[in-house]
């Protein structure tokens, strides 16, 4: 049996991805039952998100940051959502699990990017849960990046709030492995957070040709003289 100098009912992260271990939940789908603590795991489990060894657990998910604690919520709202509507679809890639990518502070929110077997969008994170609460599913809000102003999807989360998205790669079966996931979720990110160059100055308008000196006399030109003259 594994043992571990946690309190028996904390929930702990993983520190590789970010996965959650309830105990009160356990992990079924692995034959650990609920309400079994971390000290208590079975020698051969492994992270369901990614496969690490229990000693990358190393403390708890429960920090005394409040935007870190949203991130984690995030994963494991979307973590449910692959496990069960998800669930099989041949939308889905295998070979990926959810995982949140360089997720770090941006404003009044948590900015980063959020690999699923399905979908990878850029991902602003409020702060506040009642950021996005006028808004419904699938509604659009232009928010401003230092690239571009872009038109992001809410996607309401329960009890998490809403979450605004931009989708940067819709079909994940592209995506050979885990590595090339994490290479697009990182591109895109600097691809929204790249200031876009500065637009180039105007260029002055051409002053008007002066008359050739030769058509001048005493000063004035001599196209001017008799103009507004003809009949």
């Amino acid at each position: 049996m594994i043992t571990a100098g946690f309190d028996p009912a904390r929930s702990l992260d993983c520190g590789d991805c970010g996965h959650l271990y309830d105990p009160a939940a356990g992990d079924p789908a692995r034959g650990v039952p609920p309400g079994t603590a971390f000290a208590r795991l079975p020698a051969g489990w492994r992270c369901p998100g990614c496969g690490a060894a229990p000693h990358r657990f190393a403390g708890p998910a429960v920090s005394a940051d409040p935007a870190r604690e949203r991130v984690v919520a995030l994963i494991e709202a979307y973590r449910h959502v692959a496990a069960t509507d998800m669930k099989g679809l041949p939308v889905c890639n295998s070979a990926l699990s959810v995982e949140a990518v360089e997720f770090h502070p941006y404003g009044d929110a948590m900015l980063g990017a959020l690999i699923t077997p399905w979908t990878l969008n850029v991902v602003l994170l409020p702060n506040d849960p009642a950021r996005y609460e006028s808004l419904n599913d699938g509604d659009k809000v232009s928010e401003v990046m230092p690239s571009a102003t872009y038109g992001f999807t809410i996607a309401r989360l329960g009890a998490l709030g809403a979450i605004a998205a931009i989708p940067a790669v819709s079909d994940m079966t592209v995506l050979r492995d885990r590595n090339d996931a994490v290479a697009a979720a990182v591109a895109a990110l600097k691809t929204v957070l790249t200031p876009r160059p500065p637009e180039p100055p105007a260029a002055p308008e051409p002053e008007p040709a002066s008359a050739p000196a030769a058509e001048r006399s005493g000063g004035v030109s001599r196209r001017s003289l008799f103009r507004g003259r003809r009949a």
